[in-house]
């Protein structure tokens, strides 16, 4: 990998954009080039713009986060870092940057933003974060570690190590080389075989506390089981036989009940049935009511529809006097308005002259008016600008006089402070300076407060060791006492169980859960069954009461065809009539010839009586009477029709409703036969129903027993399983109270280390202090300042010093431009008030001469319409004249309805009485009618007919009751005819000869025996299984104890070669590798560089390093008797090993070296710099960081770093150029 370009923007004292080019001529030729400049100008800020732009981290400052930022210059908004590289797959391009919001400095820092691309093509390869990160290392083949410690020489960690005691080297040599991890997985190995010897504790206790069943005993067990079972069998064989004989005797009971209920039950129904015979003579009138309903309803209609017709007459006759007079007034009101119609025209006519002539007068003084307005608007307004400039002429002189005080003052104190011009200078120094005091001081601080915490944590520790010891003792005492508990109630458990399982009795409990709910089906179909006849019942009753109205409807259908038939044959012959009647109006020319006396040369006839004027009516009136009759006969019949029909359909689903039950019974039966028979009951069907209910209550009975034995043992078996819990975490705390202690001890022995090895931190930081404070006050004793109490706010002061000076020198300059403006604007304004005086002088005639003349017309305008709005007036006369318009059009309107309503009034009260005449006749007719009708029928008369009628709610209510006592008759008769043929079938079974108690106590002793017999069976059962399960576990448990064992030997063996407590043994072992790897490819660019040194690696004292001098006849030497510049070249070399083992297989082109020169005289300098131009034949670039002046003689090519004012700096050097200097 080789650095080929790097830009970079804002990073530090380095303000603006900067472009550094590494392929110019200048780097290539020499291979080594410096980077040079005083301390804190900002060289190592070059480096860290490297880093930067590849990781988004420098190795100072760490990552860069959208929460801390401290690399972005001062007064920046933003800062960016770019880099182009050279890899083995490519040229790249890797740009970081961050600004903050709106690029203003004071803004809130945004989220960074990286990226990787194609230098060649420039297409963006990733631009997320994270990812960036990641193909950077893909592309370098380095990690951001790897990166620092390939192209960042350590060359002067590596002095530190070659002066450093041999106890001090591991230390160092890790930071340098990043091989901490080699003491962490020491540490993880020892962890991990201690966790895994637990675990085979854990193991073998547990299989050990497994206890199994011998054969003997297993032997004895099944013999035993088998006995038992033969004695269930035969004891459950006569159980059966005992409950049947018992069921028999219960049943013959139950029936002679029921038959003894069943006799009360008829004296009631009898009681019921005298109580009804007055009801029942009532529903019988009402039954032959409702035959004549129809015909007494028609006449009932037709008496209301007459008795309306002549109250509406009366009411017309009674609003005809007012119609009347209506007319008589709009008639007047008519001529009226016709009278104001003609007034307004000649009003409108008289007007038109003097609204003109008013129209011409309001325009001229509109358009005077505006002409003044405008003048004094000018005028105001050159008034408004006069004081405007009069009040800015006063501001700007007081301003000026200001301006000028200020400035005279300021140029004072730039004469007092004149020392503070030079700070903007020294200021990168002594932030330089001061940045190194920090560290040193916080280093003392950290040291001191380590050490004070050590102290501490020792007179914690040893509490906690105490505690720890007391704990392990007291946990190992209650886990004893927890297993003790737990052994005894496992024995109340087998003990409760009494040879049974639970698994065993819970299959019997789900047994008798399924016995009950198909017990309790059975049940259900019984009282199922016998809801199906009742509901068959009242079906039959309903189907009986619709064939009754069926025939009822029928008779009706009959009756109102006859009389339809009797109505059309009235309208055949009214037609005849009106025919004969139309042909004698037609002859009437004949009629004319005819002579008394004469016969008729038609019908022969001598007499003629149409011929003397008396002609028959036409008959128009009858006829339509009879045809309405027609029609109200012919709707009745089509609805008697169509109530025939529906009383059809209703019987037909009546019937099959009825079917549907009958079927739905049948099925029923089916499924409770096989019910039974699953049930394994054998019973006579009318047996069954009292057989299954004593079977549900024993099942439900042994079910609820058996349920709350079942739940006590689930209850007890619980808390065997919390104890056994419980004891498995108290194991977890022996275990890990003994693993508390050790580790206590061990951080014991470990902080007895540390807390040497910080004392002596301590003492060489209060050295470094001391030395730094020193420097520090030699660079502030120039500016007045002696004393050192806080370092941080004397720069700070000094920084404000600077600020100040800077900011004053600004104000000058400002203030200087502010007085000559103010001057300049003051002249400007005297010029501009003269002529705005002349200005106001000449508008204020002009408006003067205006507001005469506009007086003038305003009198004259006074006096037509008396001042009035000519639009105004000639608008309200037309709306008087349209006003009298609409009301003539009003009063036409109401004239013409007052007419027409008369009219309407007359012709409505014609039609009414010739309607109130038709219908009274027609009513006459119906009333006779129905008077046959009713006698016909068995009423005396219309009031005897009303009384025999009932409402529809009554009546129904009757038919339902006298329909119910018929069925419970019925119901009741079958019944008991049913129940003495059953009673009679179940004496003749004699299933026994004993008594009811006799067979209750001989069943419950058998049940007893039962039970017992079959708890004995479960618990061998459960003790079978449970010895089973025990065996499983323990084979499993042993393999675990075989696996466990297998990799506790595994982890032994690596604990032997690598394991510690404090990881030393693993970390040795690696650094000595790693060393030895290093000083390999140390001697490779050793000799490169000079062919008289080789180091020598010492195999017995793993970190200590010689050198064989070839000069001096191979003499070994040791690295501490080595010269200032003989150090610089073996830890050179050194360095320049470990970046060829960091960098692996990446070939590493472009290295920095960051130290080192600062220490060395005057001739280790000049061998370290032949040294490093010997590195040139390798065909890296060498960059050479250090602010020595002597190397600016030594390398011809440079990069300096030069500080300017206000703490910034610029570059310059080949390849080097201020991009915002060449963009501006």
């Amino acid at each position: 990998m080789k650095i080929l370009t790097l830009r970079f923007a804002n990073l530090n004292s380095l303000q603006g954009e900067w472009l550094i080019d590494f392929t110019r001529p200048e780097y290539v030729a020499d291979g080594v080039f410096a980077i040079t400049g005083p301390t804190g100008s900002g060289k190592s800020t070059i480096l860290d713009a490297i880093c930067l732009a590849l990781y988004g981290e420098t190795p100072r400052l760490g990552k860069i986060t959208v929460s801390s930022n401290e690399i972005m210059s001062r007064h920046a908004g933003e800062c960016f870092a770019e880099v182009t590289f050279a890899a083995a797959s490519g040229t790249f391009r890797c740009t970081w940057s961050q600004h903050r919001s709106r690029k203003k400095p004071g803004g809130v820092l945004q989220a960074q933003k990286h990226e990787i691309a194609d230098a060649e093509t420039g297409e963006v390869i990733q631009s997320k974060v994270q990812e960036t990160r990641q193909e950077v290392e893909v592309r370098t083949g380095m990690d951001f570690d790897r990166f620092t410690r390939s192209m960042l020489l350590a060359q002067g960690g590596f002095a530190k190590f070659l002066q450093a005691d041999a106890d001090q080297r591991a230390p160092v040599l890790e930071q340098i080389t990043g091989t901490e991890i080699y003491s962490v997985i020491s540490m993880k190995v020892h962890e991990r075989k201690r966790t895994e010897l637990e675990q085979l504790q854990r193991f073998e206790l547990e299989a050990g506390g497994l206890r199994l069943l011998t054969p003997e005993v297993l032997v004895e067990l099944e013999a035993e089981r088998g006995g038992l079972v033969e004695t269930e069998r035969e004891l459950s064989k006569n159980l059966e036989s005992d409950a049947a004989a018992l069921r028999w005797l219960d049943e013959i009971a139950r029936l002679e009940e029921a038959l003894a209920a069943t006799g009360h039950e008829a004296e009631t129904l009898e009681a019921e049935r005298e109580a009804f015979r007055d009801d029942a003579r009532r529903l019988e009138r009402a039954r032959t009511a409702e035959l004549v309903e129809a015909v007494w309803t028609e006449v009932r209609l037709m008496r209301e529809e007459v008795r309306r017709n002549a109250a509406d007459l009366a009411g017309k006759e009674a609003q005809h006097p007012e119609a009347e007079r209506a007319v008589h007034e709009a008639n007047e009101a008519h001529k009226a308005a016709e009278r104001n119609v003609a007034s307004a025209q000649q009003a409108v006519q008289d007007s038109r002259p003097l609204i003109a002539r008013a129209r011409r007068l309001d325009e001229q003084i509109v358009a005077k008016s505006g002409e003044l307005a405008r003048l004094k608007q000018e005028r105001k307004t050159l008034e408004r600008r006069q004081a405007q400039f009069r009040s800015e002429r006063t501001e700007v002189a007081t301003v000026l006089e200001s301006t000028r005080r200020a400035l005279q003052e300021l140029r004072e104190w730039q004469a007092e402070h004149r020392i503070d011009a030079s700070l903007a200078g020294a200021l990168s120094g002594i932030r330089h300076a001061l940045e190194e005091l920090h560290p040193a001081a916080q280093r003392e601080a950290v040291a001191a407060s380590a050490i004070d915490g050590l102290h501490r944590d020792q007179e914690t520790l040893q509490d906690e060791l105490a505690l720890a010891e007391a704990d392990a003792c007291e946990s190992r005492s209650a886990f004893e006492e927890a297993d003790k508990a737990l052994g005894e109630l496992k024995g109340a458990f087998l003990s409760q169980l009494d040879g049974a399982t639970l698994k065993s009795l819970l299959g019997e409990l789900d047994l008798l859960r399924e016995r009950h709910r198909l017990l309790e089906a059975i049940m259900e179909l019984y009282a199922e069954g016998k809801q199906f006849a009742p509901k068959i019942e009242r079906i039959d009753t309903e189907i009986q009461g619709a064939e009754r109205r069926r025939t009822e409807t029928s008779l009706k259908l009959d009756h109102a065809r006859q009389l339809l038939e009797s109505v059309e044959r009235e309208v055949v012959s009214q037609e005849e009539l009106a025919r004969l009647a139309d042909r004698v109006r037609s002859l009437e020319e004949e009629r004319g010839r005819l002579v008394e006396a004469e016969p008729c040369p038609l019908c022969g006839s001598t007499h003629h009586p149409y011929a003397e004027g008396a002609l028959p009516e036409s008959g128009g009136d009858a006829l339509q009477a009879a045809r309405l009759n027609v029609r109200e006969r012919s709707a009745e019949v089509n609805g008697l029709e169509i109530a025939f029909a529906k009383s059809g359909t209703e019987i037909e689903e009546r019937r099959k409703s009825r079917q549907e039950l009958a079927d739905l019974r049948e099925s029923s039966g089916r499924k409770c036969l096989v019910l039974l028979k699953e049930a394994g009951i054998d019973a006579p069907p009318r047996e069954a129903e009292l057989v299954v209910s004593e079977a549900l209550r024993q099942t439900a009975s042994q079910r609820d027993a058996l349920a709350g034995r079942i739940g006590q043992l689930e209850m007890l078996e619980q808390r065997i399983r919390d104890d056994e819990a419980d004891l498995s975490q108290r194991k977890e705390t022996v275990l890990g109270s003994q693993r508390n202690f050790e580790q206590a001890t061990e951080r014991q022995r470990s902080m007895r280390l540390d807390l040497a090895r910080l004392e002596k931190e301590l003492e060489q930081a209060q050295q470094n202090l001391a030395g730094r404070r020193r420097s520090f006050a030699d660079l502030i004793e120039p500016f007045g300042i002696r004393e050192l109490d806080d370092p941080s706010t004397i720069a700070a002061a000094l920084e404000e010093r600077s600020e100040a000076w800077l900011g004053s020198e600004a104000r000058v300059r400002s203030l200087e431009q502010e007085q000559l403006s103010s001057e300049s604007r003051l002249k400007n304004l005297d010029e501009q008030l003269f002529i705005i005086d002349a200005d106001c002088s000449a508008k204020r005639r002009d408006a003067e001469a205006a507001e005469a003349g506009l007086k003038a017309l305003q009198s004259e305008r006074a006096g037509v319409l008396q001042g009035g709005n000519p639009d105004a007036e000639e608008v309200q006369l037309e709306k008087s004249l349209q006003a009298t318009r609409e009301k003539l059009d009003e009063v036409t309107e109401i004239r013409n309805a007052a007419r027409e309503a008369l009219s309407v009034l007359d012709t409505a009260m014609s039609e009414l009485r010739r309607a109130v005449e038709e219908r009274r006749e027609k009513l006459d007719r119906r009333e006779e009618a129905f008077g046959g009708e009713l006698r016909q029928r068995g009423f005396d008369g219309e009031a005897a007919f009303l009384e025999a009628r009932l409402e529809d709610d009554e009546r129904q209510r009757l038919e339902e009751l006298a329909d119910s006592l018929d069925r419970r008759t019925r119901d009741l008769q079958a019944r008991r005819q049913e129940r003495q043929a059953r009673l009679q079938e179940t004496r003749e079974r004699q299933l026994s000869t004993e008594t009811v108690e006799e067979l209750s106590a001989r069943i419950a002793k058998r049940q007893e025996q039962l039970r017992d017999v079959r708890g004995r069976i479960g618990a061998i059962a459960n003790q079978l299984r449970e010895n089973a399960q025990a065996a499983d576990e323990h084979r499993s448990k042993m393999q675990a104890v075989e696996s466990q064992k297998s990799e506790c030997r595994r982890w032994e063996f690596l604990h032997d070669l690598i394991g510690s407590a404090d990881g030393k043994k693993f970390r040795n072992f690696a650094q000595g590798i790693t060393f030895e790897l290093m000083i390999q490819n140390a001697n490779i660019q050793l000799k490169q560089m000079i062919d008289r040194y080789q180091l020598l690696h010492d195999p017995s004292a793993p970190l200590e390093l010689s050198v064989i001098d070839q000069w001096q006849a191979g003499e070994i030497r040791s690295t501490r008797n080595l010269s200032g510049g003989e150090s610089f070249i073996v830890s050179l070399a050194l360095a320049l090993g470990l970046s060829q083992m960091s960098s692996r297989n990446v070939r590493v082109d472009s290295l920095f070296l960051d130290e080192g020169f600062g220490t060395l005289d005057e001739e280790a300098l000049e061998t370290a710099l032949e040294t490093l131009a010997g590195l040139q034949q390798s065909g890296k670039l060498i960059g050479v960081i250090s602010h020595v002046a002597a190397l600016r003689d030594r390398i011809s090519s440079h990069i300096r770093v030069t500080p300017l004012s206000g703490g910034r700096s610029a570059i310059e050097g080949p390849g080097v150029s201020n991009a915002s200097a060449i963009r501006t």
